[in-house]
């Protein structure tokens, strides 16, 4: 019986030398705190929605990263802040925002300082005594600065025929 016990050892321990290395666990991926991400989110587009119907083209253009871009529809490119906030200063120029309703359908946290958001909104503008709406869609990419502060990175924005009533 002891002949037997050393050969079953012996082949235990040749097919354990044998035996591809085991691998070491993955380091733990560090968890992305959506919930926060989702608030401050919400919190510029909050900032965002009272400085354009304040009428705060230097507001709204701060909310932007130095180098954003924005693609709105009937407007050429728009690329960096101080582009940006000529076109606001324009727009806010041309008719006033009487309400301003921003409703994100899907949000991704990409990472702690990246997300993305599409949804619709509705605008209805003043022009000269005239009220009008329009509806549309956005596509927007935000990123948190060093400073801690969220940013719009990317929006793109089209009016079509979305109507969200609430």
């Amino acid at each position: 019986m002891r002949a037997t016990s050393t050969v079953t050892l012996a082949a235990l321990l040749a097919a354990t030398a044998c035996a591809p290395e085991a691998e070491a666990p993955a380091a733990a991926e560090t968890a992305v705190d959506t919930a926060a991400i989702f608030q401050s989110l919400d919190d510029l587009r909050g900032q965002y929605i009272a400085l354009q119907t304040a009428g705060d083209a230097a507001g709204l253009a701060a909310l932007h990263a130095d180098s954003a871009g924005l693609d709105l529809f009937g407007l050429p490119r728009l690329r960096g802040r101080p582009a940006i906030q000529a076109a606001l200063t324009a727009d806010l120029a041309a008719r006033k925002y009487t309400l301003v309703e921003i409703m994100p359908l899907s949000r991704n946290a990409r990472t702690d300082t990246e997300a993305t958001e599409l949804g619709t909104y509705h605008d209805m503008h003043d022009v000269q005594g005239k009220v009008d709406h329009e509806w549309g869609r956005y596509l927007g990419a935000f990123g948190k600065g060093a400073d801690g502060q969220w940013r719009i990175q990317y929006l793109m924005a089209f009016p079509d025929s979305t109507r969200v009533d609430r």
